[in-house]
């Protein structure tokens, strides 16, 4: 355990030092966002799915302008989307304009250059040694930078995870109401922008049931606080819940696990197995479904029963290996792919895509991307990022073997191994830059541990 319950040499200068981090991350996101804009314009900001979040939203300003969103409606145009991302992503509509996707990234930067201070204060909790490198890297980390300055709901889901983990932290070294109020806020915030954390959130409280079992520190009192953190978390996302089920009769939080299931995943397990393309395997899902089926229905929770139905059948015919087969190839891509390929001005230079890239194992369908593109440029954008990647994951595997012989909270880090573990799982087979960056602040942290322990090692040479 660290010599100290409270955040470490948190005194004097700690607001000067919050304040520069946050002026640093913040003037590196919001430049990187203008000299995209400059270039390219609202389609610097846009991802794959931002054109239809911001087509889906920009008709739902309208709407609210003309006085036409009336009951469930506040709650969002579209169940796809939570409603913290409709609303602020909408606010961002009617407040900027024709400047809407501009502002809403520039919302976005105060909200990673807020995630560089938590990842800061993260760090250290577990070593105070390890929060100034740790953040440095936070205000420069790619991932962070690219994906904050396109229209999606990761950057600020992010925040809000960065914040449960660092108020769980605090909390199992010295339990307060305020930090299990916090805890349940946060928790119930991510979920509001993202729905991936509605799982963890059972996962979650379990943990810090059994930490504060194996710490001594489990009392009624305890318990209580656990309690009112979920019940805080459940109560943010309760409206949710009501509405699709008082509305589509659907009592559950999402309509996405269907698509999910069997327009990603079935297919990817299919291509892992057999080296089956992914856009051809997600079509005969689609054909499976229309002919068991038929037309696709109005109500999107029971369209994405129907494709769950044919995705749960589709994984049991190709077998358990192949879908262990697809769930590490996931993991590999969603560790091992640089957040350059993200970047607009990269990720529209015309080529085939990666799962467009024929290969019948995955190593050869990998080989084939980076070294037989069909435009050279992207895959020299490719490699550069590659390799520092690499640079990077050797940086972090020194970390965690540094924090390990700091003596570093091992509960602390068992908390973060678990989150890590849950998003790599969560994803399963989908790989991108994108889907890893909830779990960048713990990497962050790890990097910052292995630059202390490379720089240690050094000195140590030195001397």
């Amino acid at each position: 355990m660290p010599r100290d319950s409270s955040l470490p040499s948190l005194a004097g200068d700690v607001h000067a030092r919050l304040a520069k981090i946050f002026l640093a991350a913040l003037v590196v996101r919001w430049g990187y966002a203008l000299a995209i804009y400059s270039i390219m314009g609202d389609a610097g900001l846009m991802g794959p799915d931002s054109v239809a979040f911001y087509s889906i939203l920009k008709d739902y300003a309208g709407a609210i302008v003309r006085s036409e969103v009336h009951g469930w409606s506040w709650i969002g145009p579209d169940v796809q989307l939570m409603p913290l991302y409709t609303w602020l992503l909408t606010s961002s509509i009617l407040v900027g304009g024709t400047f809407g996707p501009i502002l809403y990234v520039f919302v976005q930067g105060l909200f990673d250059a807020g995630t560089c201070v938590l990842v800061y204060l993260l760090a250290a909790a577990l070593h105070e040694r390890y929060a100034l490198p740790t953040a440095i890297f936070a205000v420069i980390n790619p991932t962070q930078i690219v994906v904050s300055g396109l229209i999606y709901h990761d950057t600020p889901f992010v925040f809000f995870a960065a914040l449960f983990l660092l108020a769980s932290i605090l909390w199992l070294r010295r339990p307060s109401w305020t930090l299990a109020l916090v805890i349940g806020a946060a928790l119930g915030c991510g979920a509001l922008f993202r729905i991936l954390v509605g799982l963890w959130l059972p996962v979650h409280f379990g943990l810090l049931l059994a930490g504060t079992l194996m710490l001594g520190n489990l009392r009624w009192r305890t318990i209580g606080q656990i309690v009112s953190a979920a019940v805080i978390a459940c109560l943010l996302i309760s409206p949710v819940f009501l509405r699709n089920g008082l509305q589509y009769g659907a009592w559950t939080l999402t309509a996405q696990g269907g698509t999910h299931l069997a327009i990603w995943v079935a297919p990817l397990v299919r291509e892992a197995k057999d080296g089956t393309l992914w856009q051809q395997g997600a079509a005969d899902i689609l054909r499976r479904t229309a002919e068991r089926f038929g037309p696709t229905p109005a109500n999107p929770f029971e369209a994405s029963r129907q494709l769950e139905i044919v995705g749960r059948e589709a994984l049991r015919e190709l077998g358990v290996f192949a879908v262990a087969k697809a769930w590490f190839n996931g993991v590999a891509v969603n560790l091992g792919s640089p957040a350059v390929v993200l970047s607009p001005p990269v990720a529209a230079l015309p080529r085939t895509g990666f799962y467009g890239t024929p290969g019948i194992t995955f190593p050869e369908k990998v080989f084939n991307f980076l070294f037989r593109s069909d435009n050279a440029r992207y895959a020299q954008w490719l490699l550069a990022g590659i390799v520092g990647l690499i640079a990077v994951r050797l940086v972090q595997l020194i970390g965690l073997w540094t924090a390990w012989r700091d003596g570093t909270d091992r509960i602390s880090l068992a908390l973060l191994a678990v989150w890590v573990c849950y998003i790599l799982a969560i994803n399963g087979p989908v790989g991108s830059p994108k889907y890893r960056l909830p779990i960048e602040p713990p990497l962050m942290v790890l990097t910052g541990a292995g630059w202390r322990g490379l720089r240690t090692g050094w000195q140590q040479r030195k001397a």
